[in-house]
């Protein structure tokens, strides 16, 4: 870590890749931070050939990385995109093989944190994050909690303890994770739908022994059902129809394993007037019948 004058911090660390960690599927390749004053060169020296780049010739990095500007104001392009304006809470993501370039502003400065991450279940997560390489510049307005994120990872990074891959992967799996919920929650529902949402799971869980149709959810909160679907929908990533039915099967999986019951009695359980119906939704969604799945389980259990 080296310390500039003023104490600005200019830190990045590039870490070997072991086969232990690369079968986790998600590895760490290099963090850091940087403060760059106005008016002053940009990259900063020191970073690998693979990783310095200039403005006139961009750049091309052969894994992810995701970045978040804390102060100032910049902008990024890349092949997919035009110029796009950075400020205090941008975040980027960068791709393999993607050309692009970016830059603070020189009346400004910024201070930039970054990750670089790769493996299969990095791409997994890149691929059904809300960042695409179409859009791939996400402006956060509640930051803080993310920037504590890459502190705690430069942290851990200038120490770089046993465990420090799958401590620093947790932390990008959090950033990860408050992007998405940020993008999809915040933006996308006001907080009166989403206080009617959490009346709704909780009333179907509370009815799931009872064959209450999701309709009737919709007019107990006084909402249109189509209104009421695609905001359900939206928060938790299922119709009503189909998280009820998932509650159901939970509940009918727990008696099937935990219980002698007749599956005609665990239909009722569940809410179901008839066992074939009961029956008919199960196999579809599990690929078993309740008695097959029951004597699977068993087996299971006698092969322990």
């Amino acid at each position: 870590m080296s310390l500039m004058k003023n104490e600005r911090v200019n830190f990045f660390k590039y870490f070997p890749v072991s086969e232990e960690e690369e079968n986790w599927g998600i590895y760490i390749e290099n963090i850091g931070v940087s403060e760059v004053l106005k008016g002053e060169q940009y990259p900063l020296t020191g970073h690998p050939v693979s990783h310095y780049f200039t403005w006139d010739k961009g750049r091309y990095l052969s894994s992810y990385q995701v970045l978040l500007i804390a102060e100032g104001q910049g902008v990024f392009e890349s092949k997919n995109t035009g110029v796009i304006s950075l400020q205090p809470g941008s975040m980027i993501l960068l791709y393999p093989n993607e050309w692009h370039r970016y830059r603070p502003l020189e009346k400004t400065g910024w201070r930039e944190y970054w990750i670089g991450f790769n493996g299969d279940v990095g791409k997994k997560i890149a691929d059904s994050s809300p960042f695409k390489e179409t859009n791939p510049v996400i402006h956060i307005k509640d930051f803080e909690e993310i920037q504590g994120l890459f502190d705690d990872a430069v942290s851990n990074a200038v120490e770089e303890m046993p465990g420090f891959q799958q401590i620093v992967t947790g932390l990008l799996l959090q950033v990860f994770g408050n992007v998405h919920y940020q993008v999809k929650h915040k933006s996308r529902l006001n907080k009166s739908f989403m206080k009617q949402i959490n009346l709704a799971r909780e009333l179907m869980q509370n009815t799931v022994n009872e064959s209450m149709d999701v309709t009737e959810i919709a007019k107990k909160l006084n909402v249109s059902y189509a209104m009421f679907r695609k905001k359900f929908k939206q928060f938790t990533g299922l119709s009503p129809k189909d998280y009820q039915v998932q509650l159901k099967l939970k509940r009918a999986k727990a008696l099937l394993m935990g219980s002698d019951l007749p599956i005609s009695v665990i239909a009722a359980e569940t809410g179901y007037e008839s066992i074939y119906h009961f029956s008919k939704v199960f196999k579809e969604k599990t690929g078993y019948s309740p008695s097959q799945y029951r004597q699977m389980i068993a087996e299971s259990a006698q092969e322990v």
